[in-house]
Parts: structure tokens; C-alpha cells; sequence
């Protein structure tokens, strides 16, 4: 005899909004962008804020010893927190942004128009932090310019191309008629090198870390390489890339007339 089974087990039922505690804030539509845009920018390694982005007195950073990145997502008058490419991953798999989130200590919980909810604990930082110190310090450098360098899809992706392989050493170097980096087999002597074409405005050849170089160029509009740190423009804000100390083990770059 054919029988009817009804699941009855208690989560089959829609479930009712868990009551919470906290300080409530209002999310600007552009909160989970901003966290989105600059989720690939933070180190896979390295210091706990250099892995994550930072909410800093009401704008997003990604902040790193080789690169300073600002992204005004409006008003977010939210305490200062650190937020792991998980935790960004996860907000943007709900497809919309969060209207509000409650905070109590370090315990977050946002909510959508729909009444979904998404409950984590955060990294919180006390008011002063060391580290939003470091991203004022960090912008008393950057200059506001002109003359910038405007980077083109085209520029992008050739100089991503050129020198994102896995295996080209830390280092990449520019002068102002392109930009090399190297690869060794033993660790000792170079064995590649990868030369691309970028015209841009630097008077001398300067050294980057490579991974902040590419990091850089993949959101930069402009970018001012007459001054040190290079100071840049992207579409939600302005960034910093840190030069490395000058070496004498530098590649052979050619004539340069800067």
C-alpha cells in the first residue's frame, strides 16, 4: 500500500527572524561592492590586516606595507572592522546588498529587505587603532595630480598578461617606457626576464613589489609615477603604491631619455 510520508522535522517550516541585540546601522547599497571590488587586492599571506579589508572610520581599505588602497562606499557610520575575503564571499553569494546590521561587541548581524540574516563575529578594532593611524599617515603622502598616466583596458591586460605568472620573482621594476620582470631556476642567477611596453610618466627606474604593481594596475584610471609613493586614481577612490629600496641587481632596461 502506497503510503504518504510528511516531513515534519521543525527546519522544514520557514523560520522566524532571530531576535538581536545591538547598536543598529543603516548600509549604503554599495557597502558589498566596495568589499567586493577589493577582496582581490588583499595578500594571501602575510600580517592578519594585510588578509582582510578594513572598514576605517567609514570608508573601506585595503591596507598593506606595498599598497594602500581607499574606497568610498558613502555613509557608513559603522565601528571599525576587519572583514576576511570569506566573510565578503559570503555577503556577496546573497545576490543583494544588506539594508542594515546590528552590532554588539564584536557579534554582527545583517539583515535584508527580505528578512534574511547573516550572523558573524568580526575582528573589531578600538577607537585610535594603530592601524587607522597608518592609512592617515599613509595619505598625508598622496598628491593630488593632473598629469596622471591613464591606464586603458588594453594596458591592463598586457602588463597582467606579461607579468602575473606564479613563478616571476618578487620584483618588478619600471622607467618610462616599460616595465621587466625576472625569473630564476636556481635562485641565484636570472634565467627569463619579461619586458612589456608601458609608456608612463616616471623620470628614473623604480622597483615594486610585483604582486602590488598588478594589484594597482588592475583597478587604476590614472596613475602619477613622478612621485614616490605613486599616488592613483580608481573609479570609488584613490590608492597609494609603496616603492621598494633601489637595488643594484637591476635588469637591464635600455635607453632611458626620462
Amino acid at each position: 500500500m502506497l503510503q504518504r510520508l510528511e516531513n515534519m522535522r521543525p527546519y522544514s517550516h520557514p523560520l522566524s527572524p532571530i531576535p538581536v541585540n545591538g547598536d543598529r546601522y543603516a548600509l549604503s547599497a554599495d557597502f558589498v561592492n566596495g568589499l567586493a571590488f577589493l577582496r582581490p587586492l588583499v595578500k594571501p599571506r602575510g600580517k592578519d590586516f594585510e588578509k582582510q579589508v578594513g572598514l576605517l572610520a567609514g570608508k573601506l581599505f585595503v591596507l598593506t606595507t606595498s599598497l594602500v588602497i581607499e574606497y568610498d562606499a558613502g555613509s557608513l557610520e559603522l565601528p571599525d572592522f576587519w572583514f576576511s575575503p570569506d566573510v565578503i564571499r559570503t555577503l556577496e553569494a546573497f545576490g543583494a546588498p544588506p539594508t542594515e546590521v546590528f552590532v554588539h561587541r564584536t557579534d554582527l548581524c545583517f539583515r535584508w529587505q527580505d528578512e534574511q540574516e547573516f550572523f558573524v563575529r568580526l575582528h573589531n578594532l578600538i577607537p585610535g587603532s594603530t592601524h587607522r593611524q597608518m592609512v592617515d599617515e599613509a595619505f598625508t603622502h598622496y598628491q593630488p595630480f593632473t598629469q596622471g598616466v591613464e591606464v586603458t583596458n588594453t594596458t591592463r591586460r598586457d602588463l597582467r598578461r606579461m607579468h602575473g605568472d606564479k613563478k616571476l620573482a618578487a620584483d618588478l621594476f619600471i622607467n618610462g617606457q616599460s616595465a621587466v620582470s625576472r625569473m630564476s631556476s636556481n635562485g641565484k642567477t636570472w634565467t627569463h626576464e619579461s619586458t612589456a611596453p608601458f609608456l608612463n610618466n616616471a623620470t628614473r627606474i623604480m622597483r615594486f613589489d610585483r604582486h602590488a604593481f598588478l594589484g594597482m594596475i588592475r583597478i587604476a584610471d590614472e596613475i602619477d609615477f613622478s612621485i614616490s609613493p605613486v599616488c592613483f586614481r580608481h573609479a570609488h577612490g584613490k590608492g597609494l603604491l609603496i616603492e621598494r629600496t633601489a637595488t643594484l641587481d637591476t635588469p637591464e632596461m635600455g635607453q632611458f631619455d626620462g
